[in-house]
């Protein structure tokens, strides 16, 4: 064969390649982001929506269900509404919504940001209630930038440059599988620009020494290393830990993936008094300052003979009052 049907095969063969990659992207790209129906490539507008926020470090969308006020002032603060394990976000966007529209007043100006972290991408528990720290293993620990903690910074981020908020910290609020993914952010992440957390009726949690294996506290005997831990600043974050005085019914196992009841114990209500009785005791033995609050209130976690099952809204009036303590009408009692 000669040079020249040599090079005409090669710029044959790049041209092909190169189409192929090129299609494949385009495929993906669709498939990605026609998860999410009635979402806007990376727009976000006054009232009520849905954009995709492209993540920077892999070819896919997070759909973000929002509401912007139509009136936005220096005061004006940014909050995340993170989903339980039914990764229903646009049901956590409509909760908090109702509340913002019967408190509408300057000192309850806020945007709000209900970010669906899909199974496809972040898979399971390890996905999401980890936040994307390790493969599904939990044995190999994924680049910061892959986690699911890191894609709020960035979302805060966007949403600041695209609505010109003058917030430079916000506050999150999670329930159930969402609440695992607050109070581990809090502890994994205190770098971030957190101004104040909420975890509402967390099914399991981290204990923060090395008392127990991972997930379930700081001792890593499989797989790659945690990543260091700055305990210090994750107990001087504001955070407060919601529980409902009616969840001390016995959880299936299919609400304690990683064993940990067997020292939290076997309910709700059980386990969080556990981790702050513990957390509270490493703090003290430490001696460091201890931010975290404990509230309970009469509430459940799911209202029953309800279909699709919803949150107790008392758990989310509670957590808006630690956010919004000029909050009207808010019932948490």
């Amino acid at each position: 064969m000669s040079n020249n049907s040599k090079q005409s095969l090669k710029k044959k063969l790049l041209l092909y390649l190169c189409t192929v990659i090129i299609g494949s992207s385009a495929i993906f790209s669709f498939y990605s982001q026609a998860s999410a129906d009635n979402c806007d490539p990376q727009v976000i507008k006054k009232g009520e929506g849905c954009f995709l926020y492209q993540v920077k470090s892999g070819n896919f969308s997070i759909p973000i269900y929002y509401y912007v006020p139509e009136k936005l002032s220096e005061n004006t603060k940014v909050l995340f509404a993170m989903h339980g394990k039914k990764r229903n976000a646009q049901d956590y966007r409509n909760d908090w919504k109702s509340i913002y529209n019967n408190n509408n007043n300057e000192h309850n100006n806020f945007i709000l940001l209900a970010p669906q972290f899909e199974q496809k991408w972040f898979p399971k528990a390890a996905g999401y209630n980890l936040g994307n720290m390790f493969t599904e293993d939990l044995n190999i620990l994924n680049p910061r930038n892959k986690w699911a903690f890191t894609e709020i910074e960035n979302i805060f981020t966007f949403v600041k440059r695209s609505t010109q908020v003058k917030a430079n910290n916000y506050y999150i609020y999670g329930h159930s599988a969402g609440a695992q993914f607050v109070h581990r952010m809090v502890i994994f992440m205190p770098d971030a620009h957190l101004e104040k957390a909420v975890a509402a009726e967390a099914g399991s949690y981290i204990i923060p020494d090395e008392n127990s294996e991972y997930p379930c506290g700081l001792k890593k005997l499989t797989g790659e290393s945690l990543p260091s831990v700055n305990l210090k600043k994750a107990f001087t974050i504001p955070m407060t830990i919601i529980l409902g005085t009616k969840d001390n019914k016995v959880l299936s196992s299919e609400h304690d993936s990683y064993a940990c009841a067997a020292q939290q114990g076997n309910n709700r209500l059980a386990r969080g008094e556990y981790f702050y009785n513990q957390v509270k005791n490493i703090t003290h033995q430490r001696k460091e300052d201890f931010n975290w609050t404990l509230k309970e209130v009469t509430a459940t976690h799911i209202v029953a003979n309800t279909n699709p099952p919803i949150e107790d809204p008392m758990l989310v009036s509670c957590a808006a009052l630690e956010f919004f303590p000029k909050l009207t009408s808010v019932n948490c009692k």
